[in-house]
């Protein structure tokens, strides 16, 4: 994994902010682009406009995705385009003068398909385009700049040799090497002029760095592919053959340097300045959209002492959303982390209410717990909320403050209309909390005769038969 969410460390970056310096996960800018206003994800922080990074922060190093690029060209678009070089290559065995225009036609075409590799891969596209993608109709420019490149390159060959065959040994090593650089600036520039300047093509090798040079090796060995098979595949196939197979075989390796190059390109996408192609995640509808952006944005701003900030974000959606879950427990856990006295005093018991209509029982009891930690044990005036959360409590084994809430509610409200299940509940804590037995029959025999037509009726007596067998099973 190459840079890590500056929020949830397990995590990639998706996104950067260059403003404030931060970089985000997909769980920390939730949803789609086209989530956002104007298809534009801001930092929350700062409000400044993300940049998308997903891509080039996944990739990895160029030197370990060999079959990769094999593959790739193995997929439909190249292979229509080998196999056009192929036919191309038969046809023109017959056809006499007009060779030549579909020698330069289908050139053209492999070039500019090449060219378009590189670009898409190098903005971090690692599907290979269509034979489609292709035709917009710019192949015959494309043949032209890479036809003026040849003529600079000439022509500054001839200045060399006048200078002698040293010179020229020298500017043919320079041309070898900075051939993948022209190739690829032109395609990320569209620009001969670029693509010719030797400042320019110096300046893109230090970006890469040494990778380059292992980016040299590797295409100039792939592009020796060709020559080497050609010699073994001689007097074993017809000779009608050889030329269609030979196109294609040449096809198919020039695409595969260009998937090194466009790869490259990716793994240095924002040194080079290279517009990044948005990783988009599926597109959320409004109400879940809101829902996680606003989860998000609260634990950020949380995260960095913006509480006011973070608790209106939450608001805003728990207004439009009351019942959700995950809103509910992200401001109560908010309201703890400020320790807000005041709102907690206020505010809990609602919304552990709240989460116990929610069939969230076992929440309330966790939140319950979490404020009893770190403020004392909540004021809970409802007796059916805190006979449910002592519930809540006894099945989570945190028979202490179970019993706590639960002991004195018949005292407190005698006429609470539940008062049998909550003595039930009380000598199950006691029978299991605290291995006070003596209380639990106690308990057991009173709300038998206290409630003769209570509907737990049938449970007190299996527990009041388990007692007596433990008791039957204890030495005198």
């Amino acid at each position: 994994m190459g840079t890590a969410c500056h929020y949830h460390s397990a995590a990639p970056a998706v996104w950067q902010c260059t403003g404030c310096s931060k970089d985000y996960c997909s769980d920390c800018v939730p949803g789609a682009v086209d989530n956002y206003y104007q298809s534009t994800p801001k930092c929350v922080l700062c409000n400044k406009r993300l940049e998308n990074v997903g891509a080039s922060n996944k990739a990895k190093p160029f030197w370990q995705m060999a079959p990769f690029y094999f593959r790739y060209a193995f997929s439909a678009g190249p292979l229509t385009i080998s196999a056009i070089c192929a036919v191309a290559a038969l046809a023109m065995t017959g056809l006499g003068f007009l060779s030549i225009f579909v020698f330069v036609a289908t050139l053209a075409v492999v070039m500019r398909y090449n060219l378009l590799v590189i670009e898409k891969l190098a903005s971090g596209q690692l599907q290979a385009p269509s034979f489609g993608d292709a035709q917009d109709g710019r192949s015959a420019a494309v043949f032209a700049k890479v036809i003026g490149m040849i003529l600079v390159a000439g022509g500054a060959g001839v200045l060399f040799a006048m200078l002698g065959e040293g010179a020229v040994q020298v500017y043919s090593i320079a041309l070898s090497l900075l051939t993948p650089a022209a190739m690829i600036v032109l395609a990320l520039e569209h620009s001969m002029r670029a693509a010719v300047n030797p400042l320019k093509l110096l300046h893109f090798t230090l970006i890469i760095g040494w990778p380059y040079w292992l980016l040299w090796l590797s295409t100039s060995a792939v592009s020796a592919a060709p020559a080497l098979l050609l010699p073994a595949v001689v007097g074993k196939l017809p000779v009608w053959l050889l030329l269609p197979l030979v196109a294609f075989v040449t096809s198919y390796f020039s695409i595969v340097t260009s998937a090194m190059m466009g790869y490259i390109c990716l793994t240095r996408q924002r040194k080079l300045g290279v517009v990044a192609q948005v990783e988009d995640e599926e597109f959320l509808e409004a109400l879940e959209f809101d829902r996680l952006k606003a989860l998000a944005d609260a634990g950020i701003l949380l995260r960095e002492g913006r509480h006011e900030e973070a608790r209106k974000t939450l608001v805003t959606v728990l207004r439009q959303q009351p019942d959700d879950i995950a809103l509910n427990e992200r401001y109560y856990r908010l309201l703890l982390a400020t320790d807000d006295k005041k709102a907690l005093r206020e505010l809990g018991p609602h919304l552990l209410e709240r989460f116990v209509k929610l069939n969230q029982a076992h929440k309330a009891a966790e939140l319950y717990l979490a404020t009893t930690r770190s403020h004392g044990a909540p004021t809970i005036d409802k007796s059916l909320l805190r006979h449910q959360i002592a519930e809540a409590l006894y099945r989570q084994r945190q028979f202490k403050p179970a019993l706590s809430l639960i002991n004195n509610l018949h005292k407190e409200d005698p006429h609470y209309t539940r008062l049998d299940s909550a003595y039930l509940l009380l000598a199950k804590i006691y029978m299991d909390g605290f291995n006070r037995t003596d209380n639990s029959r106690k308990l057991l025999a009173f709300v038998r005769s206290k409630f003769p037509k209570s509907a737990v009726l049938g449970e007190v007596k299996q527990l009041e038969t388990i007692l007596a067998a433990e008791e039957a099973t204890q030495p005198a």
